[in-house]
């Protein structure tokens, strides 16, 4: 993540875009900058050299170019409280798109369940983070009920230190005030580590049988077929295998008819409705489409 001011700052664009990288976000405020970037990783001296000289700073994000569902068991009082906000930003600082939901059926250690909906909707993510409370018991009756048949990864937050179940990380539970104190990020910050990991195992998957084509320049192309609405925020979403991406229903066939390389999107990829938000373009892998370049 580039932060700097305004000036000169098209500069480093035009770097990354010589280099062969991506910008895969771009916010310009009145006095200020903020661009996530992704470029080979041998020109990262050049970059932070660039961004020195524009007086900007470069950040490492973790998490970037994955969507990620924050799951609590209801949107009541007693479950949606402070940490569910408070994870979700930090998970965006770290360069994560987060969503949030509440279940329907999540109350209750014995008849808490998921719907085949809500099941679909966290699948369409990357990975799910489950905020859950402070009672071990409800935690290991409920959490395996509401995790284990999920076809993504995901990580389960609570009160109990220490509980035998998978991605667990607890110290968190319920909170009446903010995560702003030294303990509360630093807890945040292992939460990330944990979640990294969590992730490194989908994306070892992905480089052991890679895609037909980058989700970046994917998105690349989609946007210059279909330039973003000023003010329009994020239109195009990365995920780890694909991506979302906010059109209108009449542009669906505009999408289907990129062309990536030799071969149009439609071809290299499954593209369905999504059930939370625009279009999912899941990117099918080498061995499936063949070389398209």
């Amino acid at each position: 993540m580039f932060t700097g001011g305004v000036y000169k700052f098209h500069e480093l664009k035009e770097v990354i875009e010589d280099i062969g990288g991506f910008v895969l976000q771009e916010m310009v405020m009145q006095t200020e900058t903020m661009m996530h970037l992704a470029f080979p990783e041998e020109e990262e001296r050049r970059i932070r050299d660039k961004a020195k000289e524009l007086g900007g700073k470069l950040k490492d994000l973790p998490l970037a170019g994955a969507e990620i569902m924050i799951v609590v068991p209801s949107l009541g009082k007693h479950h949606a409280v402070y940490p569910m906000c408070d994870i979700a930003e930090f998970l965006r600082r770290k360069g994560a798109i987060t969503n949030m939901m509440g279940l329907a059926r999540g109350v209750g250690k014995r008849i808490a369940q998921m719907t085949v909906q809500e099941k679909a909707i966290i699948e369409e993510c990357d990975a799910a983070v489950f905020v859950l409370g402070d009672f071990k018991e409800c935690i290991e009756e409920k959490a395996p009920k509401l995790c284990e048949s999920l076809n993504v990864p995901y990580m389960i937050v609570g009160g109990p230190p220490d509980l035998d179940l998978p991605h667990y990380v607890g110290g968190v539970g319920r909170r009446t005030r903010r995560m702003n104190r030294k303990a509360d990020i630093d807890k945040l910050e292992e939460m990330t580590a944990e979640f990294k990991e969590v992730l490194g195992g989908r994306i070892e998957e992905i480089e052991e049988d890679p895609l037909a084509a980058s989700p970046l320049f994917v998105k690349e192309m989609i946007e210059m077929t279909l330039p973003p609405k000023a003010g329009e925020e994020l239109p195009v979403v990365i995920h780890l295998d694909g991506l979302r991406v906010k059109i209108e229903e009449g542009d669906e066939g505009k999408i289907r008819d990129i062309e990536i390389g030799k071969r149009k999107l439609s071809e290299i990829s499954e593209i369905k409705k999504s059930l939370y938000e625009g279009y999912l373009v899941k990117i099918l892998t080498e061995a499936v489409t063949g070389g398209i370049f």
